[in-house]
Order: structure tokens, then C-alpha cells, then sequence
């Protein structure tokens, strides 16, 4: 008889601890566990009750993926420097990765450059803003709201004077 108050007090810590834990919720910030390593990320869906939807802080929409509770690995409170991008990342951003020999097709420009870009018969300046793939950059018009930043050909593109 005395192990029963002792076993509910027991069950009760247990059933405690359990229960404190919240829920993740949309749009909280959470590292979530990719090949191994620990990514800042984005809540931006529930799918499910183990199941989310999460927006990788730091990359396109395009890595966004479905991830199941046990790859969230906990709540971020502040500010996060992001571990370096994944092989397969930075090979789909035209980067080549730390490491590794620079390609022969290895990107000209990167983000931050100033170039010139064609448009419709006239030069504008821009700045590279990100790469989208080998012969592909992101630009904002210097002087211009981000509304008209677009994707460009490397061809569109001369080197800033």
C-alpha cells in the first residue's frame, strides 16, 4: 500500500513534464535537423499533428519542405549564424562548396557585385542580389523599389565600369 502514493506521484511528475511541453506553432523559429546537421528554420504550416511545413531561414521557397516532429529539434529565441549550405544547396545556387575545386562554368559574378544589365535597348545599374543558377542572377535596379528586381540571363549582363 505505501508504493501506490509513491507510483501516482510518480505518474503525476510524468504526466507533467509531458503536458508542459507546448505545441510548435506557425510561424515560430525552430532549428530543424537536415542530413545531419541543425538548420534554422520557419514554421509555416501544420500538416498534420507531427507534421510541418518549414521555410529553411536563409534559402529559397524552393528548399521549403514537410518535416515530421522528430526532425524539429527545438524553439531558436534570438538571432542565428546559419551553418554553411549543404553540398546540394550551394550546388544548385552555381557556388561551388568550401572545399571544393571551382567549377570551369563557375558563376562571373556574386552577390554584392555592381554590373550594368540590358533592357529593353538601354544599360541600367543593378546589383546582384543572389544566384540562381549558372548563367542566372537575381538583380535590383539601383534606384528602383525592389517591385522591379527580376531574374536575368548572364547574356543581359556586362561587368560595371
Amino acid at each position: 500500500m505505501s508504493r501506490t502514493p509513491a507510483l501516482i506521484r510518480w505518474l503525476a511528475l510524468a504526466l507533467l513534464l509531458v503536458a508542459c511541453k507546448e505545441p510548435y506553432r506557425v510561424g515560430e523559429y525552430v532549428w530543424v535537423e537536415w542530413e545531419g546537421r541543425d538548420y534554422p528554420a520557419y514554421i509555416l504550416e501544420k500538416k498534420g499533428n507531427a507534421r510541418f511545413r518549414v521555410h529553411f531561414d536563409g534559402y529559397d521557397a524552393r528548399w521549403d519542405e514537410d518535416v515530421t516532429l522528430d526532425r524539429i529539434k527545438g524553439r531558436i529565441d534570438g538571432p542565428v549564424a546559419a551553418p554553411p549550405a549543404p553540398e546540394k544547396v550551394a550546388r544548385a545556387s552555381g557556388v561551388a562548396p568550401k572545399g571544393s575545386e571551382p567549377t570551369p562554368n563557375a558563376s562571373p559574378y556574386k552577390p554584392g557585385d555592381r554590373v550594368r544589365v540590358k533592357w529593353r535597348g538601354s544599360k541600367y545599374v543593378a546589383t546582384i542580389v543572389g544566384v540562381s543558377g549558372p548563367d542566372r542572377y537575381l538583380v535590383h535596379y539601383e534606384g528602383y523599389e525592389t517591385a522591379w528586381d527580376e531574374t536575368v540571363s548572364a547574356d543581359r549582363i556586362e561587368a560595371a565600369r
